[in-house]
């Protein structure tokens, strides 16, 4: 291997500034795998963050390839993704224009780091016929992207398809081709051809229904007069006849996923370990956490190609997530985050007969039908009611499946979806979401989560009040955001509108300014501002504080008076007496 020390890495540096790339080169060949990990970490950090190309990172580029010719370095298919990387992150800057590195030094290294994988295209040729299919996936691409020749880099492709006997390859390279056929219009004729080919051939041992679809969807792709009113149905044929994509080996023993779902504030929690993940390979890097099936690229680029063409993207979309491949399904429910407008009724049917499932459920609900986390799945009017009802039925099936305290459940995945659907109803202000609301702010058990609901059920402030009340009672002055920002409190208490309210929110003043917390101080003072005349029993707590060393609170507390004694602020009103729930409450 070449010598780091012999090669010049001052440039794109301030002078005296040391380059620890040489370093991390080094380090990328230890035997101990912590040291390798650091070593990419800190390159990636250092040569290539964030897409940057700098002229260390051209200077590195000789002894990445020294690594990645040598069978015997560890962490290749590592060493050929990051040339992948950095050979895309350089074709995708205007070669004519002049790039700052991180130091401020002006840099045209992306010119001669295209040039160099050019240079290079036969070394991806040769990783691309590698024994290790993880050293192939990125080269597959790389030579899409770097050979000279357009119709030798589409032999070269057309000639891999035979010899790989995994879906990830073969798929890898029809869409390498096809996006080929997009870069460079020479060669469309004749990777439409091969594209027609594999749709329409007889059986053989490297065409399955993935590859056809994939061909099919590609070549629509590519030439958008074939987006006829037989592509869909075409497309949905071949769907039906793919086999299952396979589960992982083993169960998830720790995920960043699984982790952060099997926290539960308030008590201790002895996490349970998920169903084996289905095989996620990240297949697309423009999609890289929402795909456990690599068909889902695919499927993909096939709605792309639709665009606003509705009718035929719920045609697809239905049958994607009634497809007995679990994996499909799941990654069907994120793309229906991407449809357009409201869901059609045959798609919200769809995902609602999903919910029996729990990984399906909390990806449906997560993000999707959820208005406090910004969802994108809206429904209709006529449709809410039918939403609201499912997903009412389904918590009652996770209760009678794991006893009535659901919502604080061990099970990771079971607690996130049952608790998701409680808070979709609560966005809608549906009273049956307020028992397990309730619930939550006594045991204290995920209560940060409800927060964020019960502003909506003023009917019920003479139960929810005094829960706020205790919430705040354990917030530390020292430290008025953790766990839970005092601020959330307070918010819940003048949204709630209701003067019961309004000494807690002056007790909870009065020991601000106490403990100078002063952002709590600020909060309490506009809980009050919002109750206006209501609120006129603490002008004197109010008044003190127009002379509070601190800026902020003192204008707060200015404005706060204002609105204590403008006579043309609204007036709360008391909700009549009642249980709080509209109806009896569902357990």
């Amino acid at each position: 291997m070449i010598h780091a020390h012999d090669a010049d890495w001052t440039a794109g540096h301030l002078p005296g500034q040391v380059c620890e790339v040489p370093g991390h080169l080094r380090n990328m060949l230890s035997p101990a795998p912590a040291v390798r990990t650091e070593a990419f970490e800190g390159f990636y950090a250092e040569a290539h963050d964030q897409g940057a190309v700098d002229p260390c990172t051209a200077t590195s580029l000789p002894f990445l390839f020294d690594m990645a010719d040598d069978p015997a370095t560890p962490d290749r298919a590592k060493i050929v993704r990051l040339l992948l990387s950095i050979g895309r992150d350089s074709a995708c800057c205007d070669p004519e224009d002049v790039y700052f590195t991180t130091n401020g030094v002006e840099s045209t290294a992306h010119v001669d780091i295209t040039a160099e994988m050019t240079k290079r295209g036969d070394a991806f040729v040769r990783y691309a016929a590698d024994p290790d299919p993880s050293v192939r996936r990125p080269a597959i691409e790389a030579v899409g992207l770097f050979l000279a020749d357009g119709r030798r880099t589409a032999r070269v492709l057309a000639e891999r398809l035979p010899a790989e006997d995994g879906i990830l390859e073969r798929l890898l390279i029809v869409r390498t081709l096809a996006r080929l056929a997009v870069r460079l219009p020479e060669v469309g004729a004749t990777v439409a051809t091969w594209l027609d080919e594999l749709i329409d051939s007889p059986d053989r041992s490297h065409v399955d229904a993935s590859v056809r679809l994939s061909a099919l969807a590609h070549r629509a792709l590519i030439e958008s007069d074939l987006v006829t009113a037989d592509l869909v149905p075409r497309a949905i044929a071949l769907l039906r006849d793919i086999t299952a994509t396979p589960t992982a080996e083993k169960s998830c023993d720790g995920c960043r996923r699984c982790m952060t779902t099997s926290h539960v504030r308030g008590r201790a929690v002895v996490p349970t370990v998920r169903p084996a993940h289905l095989a996620a390979f990240r297949f697309d890097p423009d999609h890289p956490w929402e795909e456990h099936s690599p068909l889902s690229s695919v499927l993909r680029t096939l709605h792309t190609t639709l665009v606003d063409r509705i009718a035929e993207r719920t045609a697809l979309l239905v049958a994607q997530l009634n497809s007995p491949d679990a994996a499909t399904r799941y990654d069907a429910i994120a793309m229906t985050k991407e449809l357009p407008g409201t869901l059609p009724r045959p798609v919200l049917t769809s995902l609602l007969d999903l919910l029996p499932d729990d990984w399906a459920a909390a990806r449906t609900i997560q993000g999707g039908f959820s208005q406090r986390l910004g969802g994108r799945l809206r429904v209709t009017p006529e449709d809410t009611e039918l939403l609201l009802d499912t997903l009412d039925d389904y918590m009652a099936t996770l209760r009678a499946a794991h006893g009535p305290d659901v919502w604080a459940t061990d099970n990771a995945i079971v607690r996130e979806a049952y608790q998701e659907a409680v808070m979709t109803l609560a966005d809608h202000r549906d009273p049956r979401a307020l028992p397990d609301l309730i619930r939550s702010l006594e045991t204290r058990v995920d209560d940060w989560r409800v927060l964020y609901g019960v502003s909506g059920y003023p009917q019920a402030a003479d139960r929810l009040v005094p829960l706020l009340a205790d919430g705040l009672s354990f917030i530390d002055p020292a430290r008025p955001n953790a766990p839970i920002p005092a601020g959330l409190y307070l918010s819940c208490l003048a949204e709630l509108k209701d003067p019961i309210a309004i000494p807690v929110i002056t007790d909870t003043l009065t020991w601000a300014a106490r403990h100078q917390s002063w952002g709590v101080v600020t909060g309490a003072l506009g809980a009050l501002a919002s109750f206006g005349l209501d609120a006129q029993g603490a002008h004197a707590f109010v008044r003190v504080l127009t002379n509070a060393p601190d800026e902020a609170v003192r204008a707060a507390a200015r404005a706060t008076l204002k609105a204590l004694s403008d006579p043309q602020a609204p007036r709360t009103t008391r909700p009549k007496a009642g249980n709080g729930y509209g109806k009896e409450p569902p357990y």
